[in-house]
C-alpha cells in the first residue's frame, strides 16, 4: 500500500479543521478518484453528513508513494 507523506503546512491545515492522519488516509484509501482541470490529482470521500478531500502529488516513481499537498472537510449538502 502507498505511504503517505504530510508536509507541516498540510499537519497545520489538518489540525485547524480536526483532521487526524488516519481521516486523511481513509480518504485517500477509500475514496473517488477525480481530476481537477490542470490535471491534478484528486480524491474525495463522503461521510454521513460531511466529505474529505485531498490533492496529492507522486512523490517517488520507484516506491509509489505520494505527498498530500492540500486536504478540506466541508458539509455535505
Amino acid at each position: 500500500m502507498a505511504e503517505l507523506f504530510f508536509p507541516p503546512a498540510t499537519l497545520s491545515r489538518m489540525a485547524k479543521i480536526g483532521l487526524s492522519e488516519a481521516d486523511v488516509e481513509d480518504a485517500f484509501n477509500h475514496g473517488e478518484d477525480g481530476k481537477t482541470a490542470d490535471s491534478s490529482r484528486v480524491v474525495v470521500k463522503k461521510y454521513h453528513g460531511y466529505e474529505v478531500g485531498l490533492f496529492y502529488a507522486k512523490a517517488n516513481k520507484i516506491s509509489f508513494d505520494y505527498v498530500v499537498t492540500a486536504v478540506w472537510k466541508r458539509d455535505r449538502r
